[in-house]
Protein backbone atom coordinates (compact mmCIF):
# COMPACT_ATOMS: atom_id res chain seq x y z
CA UNK A 1 0.00 0.00 0.00
CA UNK A 2 1.06 3.62 -0.92
CA UNK A 3 2.13 5.77 1.79
CA UNK A 4 -0.49 8.38 0.33
CA UNK A 5 -3.12 5.72 0.68
CA UNK A 6 -1.54 4.28 4.53
CA UNK A 7 -2.47 8.36 5.40
CA UNK A 8 -5.57 8.63 4.11
CA UNK A 9 -6.90 5.49 6.32
CA UNK A 10 -5.09 7.22 9.39
CA UNK A 11 -7.65 10.09 8.57
CA UNK A 12 -10.54 8.30 7.93
CA UNK A 13 -9.51 6.30 11.03
CA UNK A 14 -9.56 9.26 12.74
CA UNK A 15 -12.61 11.11 11.76
CA UNK A 16 -13.30 14.15 14.17
CA UNK A 17 -11.02 12.91 16.79
CA UNK A 18 -7.66 14.42 18.34
CA UNK A 19 -4.26 12.47 17.85
CA UNK A 20 -0.96 12.29 19.75
CA UNK A 21 2.32 11.25 18.17
CA UNK A 22 5.11 9.99 20.49
CA UNK A 23 8.74 9.70 20.11
CA UNK A 24 12.10 11.17 20.60
CA UNK A 25 13.50 13.95 18.99
CA UNK A 26 14.26 13.61 15.15
CA UNK A 27 12.30 10.45 14.91
CA UNK A 28 9.66 12.21 12.13
CA UNK A 29 6.79 13.11 14.49
CA UNK A 30 6.56 16.29 12.68
CA UNK A 31 7.14 15.00 9.48
CA UNK A 32 4.41 12.56 10.10
CA UNK A 33 1.84 14.84 11.36
CA UNK A 34 2.55 17.76 9.16
CA UNK A 35 1.99 15.57 6.09
CA UNK A 36 -1.59 14.57 7.66
CA UNK A 37 -2.65 18.10 8.05
CA UNK A 38 -1.25 18.61 4.90
CA UNK A 39 -3.28 15.71 2.89
CA UNK A 40 -6.48 16.99 5.60
CA UNK A 41 -6.62 20.22 3.94
CA UNK A 42 -5.99 18.95 0.50
CA UNK A 43 -9.12 16.65 0.90
CA UNK A 44 -10.73 18.33 3.29
CA UNK A 45 -10.47 22.05 3.22
CA UNK A 46 -9.27 22.27 6.77
CA UNK A 47 -6.88 25.22 7.45
CA UNK A 48 -3.52 24.62 9.98
CA UNK A 49 -2.13 26.81 12.60
CA UNK A 50 0.75 25.13 13.64
CA UNK A 51 2.41 25.68 17.07
CA UNK A 52 6.44 24.93 17.40
CA UNK A 53 9.51 26.65 19.02
CA UNK A 54 11.88 25.67 16.13
CA UNK A 55 11.54 28.17 12.98
CA UNK A 56 13.09 26.13 10.95
CA UNK A 57 9.69 23.54 11.04
CA UNK A 58 7.64 26.77 9.44
CA UNK A 59 5.04 25.43 7.55
CA UNK A 60 3.11 28.51 5.94
CA UNK A 61 3.40 32.41 6.76
CA UNK A 62 4.71 33.10 10.59
CA UNK A 63 1.58 35.19 12.81
CA UNK A 64 0.98 35.77 16.27
CA UNK A 65 -2.79 34.36 16.86
CA UNK A 66 -5.28 36.30 17.46
CA UNK A 67 -7.96 35.00 20.13
CA UNK A 68 -11.16 36.60 21.43
CA UNK A 69 -10.97 38.31 24.92
CA UNK A 70 -14.34 36.65 25.77
CA UNK A 71 -12.84 33.09 24.84
CA UNK A 72 -9.64 33.98 27.38
CA UNK A 73 -11.56 35.76 30.44
CA UNK A 74 -14.18 32.94 30.48
CA UNK A 75 -11.38 30.60 30.78
CA UNK A 76 -8.48 32.36 31.99
CA UNK A 77 -8.36 30.40 35.35
CA UNK A 78 -7.35 27.46 33.38
CA UNK A 79 -5.14 29.37 31.10
CA UNK A 80 -2.68 30.41 34.74
CA UNK A 81 -3.12 27.80 36.50
CA UNK A 82 -0.72 25.19 34.06
CA UNK A 83 2.53 27.49 35.52
CA UNK A 84 0.86 28.43 38.97
CA UNK A 85 -1.75 26.43 41.04
CA UNK A 86 -4.08 29.54 41.71
CA UNK A 87 -6.55 26.89 43.53
CA UNK A 88 -3.46 27.73 46.64
CA UNK A 89 -3.97 31.70 46.04
CA UNK A 90 -7.56 32.59 47.52
CA UNK A 91 -6.64 36.56 46.55
CA UNK A 92 -5.43 35.86 43.05
CA UNK A 93 -8.62 33.41 42.53
CA UNK A 94 -10.95 36.07 43.75
CA UNK A 95 -9.39 39.11 41.04
CA UNK A 96 -9.16 35.85 38.31
CA UNK A 97 -12.89 35.98 38.52
CA UNK A 98 -13.49 39.24 38.50
CA UNK A 99 -12.48 38.90 34.60
CA UNK A 100 -15.78 37.71 33.61
CA UNK A 101 -16.71 41.98 34.44
CA UNK A 102 -14.80 43.58 31.80
CA UNK A 103 -15.90 43.46 28.39
CA UNK A 104 -12.01 44.17 27.26
CA UNK A 105 -8.64 43.23 28.20
CA UNK A 106 -7.26 46.90 28.66
CA UNK A 107 -10.17 47.20 31.38
CA UNK A 108 -9.36 44.10 33.12
CA UNK A 109 -5.60 45.33 32.62
CA UNK A 110 -6.13 48.51 34.06
CA UNK A 111 -8.82 47.84 36.95
CA UNK A 112 -5.05 45.89 37.92
CA UNK A 113 -3.23 48.42 37.89
CA UNK A 114 -5.65 50.52 39.92
CA UNK A 115 -5.37 47.83 42.80
CA UNK A 116 -1.57 47.17 42.27
CA UNK A 117 -1.34 51.07 43.63
CA UNK A 118 -1.53 49.83 47.02
CA UNK A 119 2.08 48.38 47.79
CA UNK A 120 -0.23 45.66 50.02
CA UNK A 121 -2.40 44.50 47.33
CA UNK A 122 0.31 41.91 46.54
CA UNK A 123 -2.08 39.70 44.68
CA UNK A 124 -2.84 42.36 42.08
CA UNK A 125 0.53 42.38 41.22
CA UNK A 126 1.19 39.24 40.75
CA UNK A 127 -1.58 38.92 38.36
CA UNK A 128 -0.72 41.91 36.56
CA UNK A 129 2.71 40.14 35.75
CA UNK A 130 1.21 36.84 34.69
CA UNK A 131 -1.59 38.62 32.14
CA UNK A 132 0.51 40.83 30.60
CA UNK A 133 2.45 38.06 28.27
CA UNK A 134 -1.25 37.60 27.18
CA UNK A 135 -1.48 41.11 25.51
CA UNK A 136 -0.11 40.50 22.06
CA UNK A 137 -2.65 37.74 21.53
CA UNK A 138 -6.00 38.91 22.57
CA UNK A 139 -8.68 40.76 20.66
CA UNK A 140 -11.81 42.51 21.24
CA UNK A 141 -13.25 40.94 18.55
CA UNK A 142 -14.99 37.61 17.43
CA UNK A 143 -12.66 36.19 14.71
CA UNK A 144 -14.32 34.98 11.42
CA UNK A 145 -12.87 34.02 8.12
CA UNK A 146 -9.65 32.93 7.61
CA UNK A 147 -6.57 34.48 7.10
CA UNK A 148 -4.34 32.30 5.45
CA UNK A 149 -4.87 28.43 4.89
CA UNK A 150 -1.59 27.19 6.28
CA UNK A 151 -0.10 29.67 9.57
CA UNK A 152 2.84 29.09 11.45
CA UNK A 153 3.02 29.96 15.28
CA UNK A 154 6.57 30.44 17.03
CA UNK A 155 7.00 30.32 20.45
CA UNK A 156 9.73 30.80 23.36
CA UNK A 157 9.96 27.98 26.28
CA UNK A 158 9.07 30.25 28.19
CA UNK A 159 5.96 30.94 30.39
CA UNK A 160 4.61 32.78 27.71
CA UNK A 161 4.88 30.23 25.81
CA UNK A 162 2.77 28.08 28.37
CA UNK A 163 0.14 31.04 27.78
CA UNK A 164 -0.19 31.36 24.66
CA UNK A 165 -0.53 27.45 23.72
CA UNK A 166 -3.02 27.17 26.47
CA UNK A 167 -4.99 29.71 25.24
CA UNK A 168 -5.04 28.19 21.73
CA UNK A 169 -6.21 24.93 23.07
CA UNK A 170 -8.89 26.70 24.68
CA UNK A 171 -9.49 28.74 21.99
CA UNK A 172 -10.47 25.48 19.49
CA UNK A 173 -13.15 24.29 22.69
CA UNK A 174 -14.78 28.04 21.96
CA UNK A 175 -14.67 27.80 18.57
CA UNK A 176 -14.99 24.11 17.74
CA UNK A 177 -17.28 25.39 14.58
CA UNK A 178 -14.38 26.67 12.38
CA UNK A 179 -12.77 24.36 10.02
CA UNK A 180 -9.16 24.73 11.55
CA UNK A 181 -6.83 22.39 12.34
CA UNK A 182 -4.51 23.13 15.47
CA UNK A 183 -1.24 21.15 15.66
CA UNK A 184 1.00 22.06 18.67
CA UNK A 185 4.52 20.51 18.44
CA UNK A 186 6.07 20.37 21.25
CA UNK A 187 4.41 21.28 24.29
CA UNK A 188 6.44 19.01 26.54
CA UNK A 189 9.46 21.64 26.49
CA UNK A 190 7.19 24.49 28.14
CA UNK A 191 7.40 24.89 31.95
CA UNK A 192 4.29 22.80 32.09
CA UNK A 193 3.35 21.21 35.64
CA UNK A 194 2.90 17.11 34.66
CA UNK A 195 -0.43 16.70 35.83
CA UNK A 196 -1.39 19.87 34.09
CA UNK A 197 0.52 18.71 30.90
CA UNK A 198 -1.66 15.58 31.51
CA UNK A 199 -4.97 17.63 31.91
CA UNK A 200 -4.17 19.33 28.51
CA UNK A 201 -4.11 16.22 26.72
CA UNK A 202 -8.05 15.27 28.81
CA UNK A 203 -8.92 18.77 27.29
CA UNK A 204 -8.32 17.69 23.77
CA UNK A 205 -10.14 14.96 24.07
CA UNK A 206 -12.92 16.73 23.54
CA UNK A 207 -11.69 18.84 20.78
CA UNK A 208 -12.04 17.16 17.41
CA UNK A 209 -9.13 20.10 15.67
CA UNK A 210 -6.48 19.70 18.09
CA UNK A 211 -3.35 17.37 17.36
CA UNK A 212 -0.42 17.23 19.74
CA UNK A 213 3.42 15.78 18.98
CA UNK A 214 5.23 14.79 22.51
CA UNK A 215 8.54 13.94 23.46
CA UNK A 216 8.22 10.92 25.86
CA UNK A 217 7.54 7.34 25.84
CA UNK A 218 8.16 6.36 29.56
CA UNK A 219 5.30 8.16 31.75
CA UNK A 220 2.49 7.66 28.96
CA UNK A 221 0.05 4.95 28.53
CA UNK A 222 -2.07 4.58 25.68
CA UNK A 223 -4.58 3.75 28.05
CA UNK A 224 -4.15 6.25 29.71
CA UNK A 225 -4.14 8.59 26.15
CA UNK A 226 -7.33 6.83 24.68
CA UNK A 227 -6.87 8.28 21.54
CA UNK A 228 -5.40 7.28 18.54
CA UNK A 229 -1.65 7.73 18.69
CA UNK A 230 1.55 7.46 16.34
CA UNK A 231 3.96 5.81 18.06
CA UNK A 232 7.84 6.57 15.63
CA UNK A 233 11.18 4.27 16.42
CA UNK A 234 12.63 4.62 19.56
CA UNK A 235 16.59 3.88 20.62
CA UNK A 236 17.49 0.54 22.22
CA UNK A 237 17.95 1.66 25.91
CA UNK A 238 14.25 3.41 25.20
CA UNK A 239 12.62 0.06 24.28
CA UNK A 240 13.89 -1.74 26.70
CA UNK A 241 12.81 0.38 29.91
CA UNK A 242 9.64 1.99 29.10
CA UNK A 243 6.46 0.54 29.81
CA UNK A 244 5.34 0.16 25.74
CA UNK A 245 8.39 -2.17 25.17
CA UNK A 246 6.22 -4.59 23.51
CA UNK A 247 4.83 -2.21 21.30
CA UNK A 248 8.18 -0.37 20.50
CA UNK A 249 9.88 -3.67 19.56
CA UNK A 250 7.91 -4.04 16.22
CA UNK A 251 8.91 -0.98 15.00
CA UNK A 252 11.96 -0.45 12.61
CA UNK A 253 14.37 2.34 12.73
CA UNK A 254 12.47 4.83 10.20
CA UNK A 255 9.20 3.37 10.71
CA UNK A 256 6.36 4.84 12.83
CA UNK A 257 3.12 2.18 14.09
CA UNK A 258 0.16 4.07 14.39
CA UNK A 259 -2.29 2.74 17.12
CA UNK A 260 -5.73 3.45 16.00
CA UNK A 261 -9.22 2.89 16.81
CA UNK A 262 -9.64 0.78 13.67
CA UNK A 263 -6.30 0.70 12.21
CA UNK A 264 -2.47 -0.37 12.70
CA UNK A 265 -0.27 0.23 10.40
CA UNK A 266 3.39 0.96 9.59
CA UNK A 267 4.31 4.00 7.69
CA UNK A 268 7.81 4.45 6.76
CA UNK A 269 9.24 8.09 7.70
CA UNK A 270 11.46 9.16 4.44
CA UNK A 271 8.46 8.09 1.77
CA UNK A 272 6.11 10.56 4.49
CA UNK A 273 8.96 12.70 4.16
CA UNK A 274 8.63 12.81 0.44
CA UNK A 275 5.42 13.40 0.35
CA UNK A 276 4.65 16.31 2.94
CA UNK A 277 7.44 18.21 0.51
CA UNK A 278 5.20 17.07 -2.14
CA UNK A 279 2.09 18.61 -0.24
CA UNK A 280 3.77 21.81 0.51
CA UNK A 281 4.72 22.94 -3.00
CA UNK A 282 1.21 22.15 -3.64
CA UNK A 283 -0.20 24.53 -1.01
CA UNK A 284 2.41 27.03 -1.95
CA UNK A 285 1.73 27.32 -5.34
Amino acid sequence: MSIDKKLARILIDLGDKPLIVIGPPGSGKTTIVTTLGLMRLRLMGSSITYVTHKPSDVLGAVMKPLIPWKCIRDNLFLILDLYEELSARLGISLLVSMAYRYKTYNNYIKYLRYLSRNPRNVHALWLLGRMMPLRDIVTDQDLNGEVSKVTTILIGKDIKGTYITTALIINSMCQQGTNNLLILDDITILPIREDALLRIIRMTRGITNTWIILHSIGKLSIEDLNTPTIITSHSGPAKSSSRLRDILSRIKPGEALYMGINEELKIKINETRELRNKLLNETKT
